[in-house]
C-alpha cells in the first residue's frame, strides 16, 4: 500500500514543482554543451555606461555566451536577423549561485556584493558573432558596496540546469576579475 501511495504522490509532487515553467526538453548532452560554453566564455566586464562615462562606479557584470542552435539560426536567417525569445529557450532554465569571491579596488579595499534583489537567472543580451559563429550573449549584473576605478580578484560561480528526473547538472567556474573604468565592454 505504501509503495502504491508513493507511486501516486511522487508524480504529483514533481509536476507541481515547476508548474510556472515550461517543460524542460533538452537532453543531457545539450545541457552539458550549454554549460560548457557558458562556463568557458564567462568573464568580468565593465558596463556600457561605465565605458561611456569613465567615472568610478560600483557596478560591473559577468558576460558569457553560447552558440545558437540550428533551429535558432534558421529563424534568424528567415526573419532578417531577428529571433524571438521563447520561454523554453535553454538559457531561460540556467540559474547561478555565487560560491565565493574576493574583489579589491585600487585603494586596496575589499568590496562586497550588494543584495539588490537581483534575479538568479541569466539576462539575455544582444546577439553577437564570434569567429563566424552567431551567439547569444548572457549577463549577470553585479553591484558593489563601494566604487572602483580598477577592480581585481575573482568570483566563483556555480551554474545550474535541470537534469534527469531527480537531479540537476552543475558547473562551477572561477572567473578572474581584472577590470578598469577605462576598459571597453567585453565582447
Amino acid at each position: 500500500m505504501k509503495n502504491l501511495l508513493l507511486l501516486i504522490i511522487l508524480p504529483l509532487m514533481i509536476s507541481c514543482q515547476n508548474s510556472d515553467k515550461p517543460n524542460y526538453k533538452y537532453s543531457e548532452k545539450e545541457t552539458e554543451q550549454f554549460l560548457n560554453e557558458i562556463t568557458k566564455n564567462a568573464k568580468a566586464s565593465i558596463t556600457d555606461i561605465t565605458e561611456i562615462k569613465k567615472q568610478p562606479t560600483h557596478e560591473f557584470g559577468i558576460i558569457t555566451r553560447y552558440s545558437l542552435s540550428p533551429k535558432q539560426l534558421e529563424e534568424y536567417n528567415k526573419n532578417n536577423g531577428t529571433i524571438v525569445n521563447k520561454e523554453d529557450d535553454i538559457s531561460n532554465f540556467a540559474t547561478y549561485t555565487f560560491k565565493n569571491y574576493e574583489l579589491i579596488n585600487e585603494k586596496n579595499e575589499k568590496l562586497q556584493f550588494v543584495d539588490n534583489g537581483r534575479d538568479v537567472y541569466l539576462q539575455e543580451l544582444p546577439l553577437w558573432e564570434y569567429d563566424n559563429i552567431l551567439c547569444q550573449n548572457l549577463g549577470i549584473g553585479i553591484q558593489l558596496n563601494k566604487k572602483f576605478e580598477k577592480l581585481k580578484g575573482y568570483i566563483i560561480i556555480e551554474f545550474e540546469m535541470p537534469g534527469n528526473l531527480f537531479g540537476k547538472i552543475n558547473h562551477e567556474v572561477k572567473i578572474p576579475v581584472n577590470i578598469s573604468i577605462y576598459d571597453k565592454v567585453a565582447q
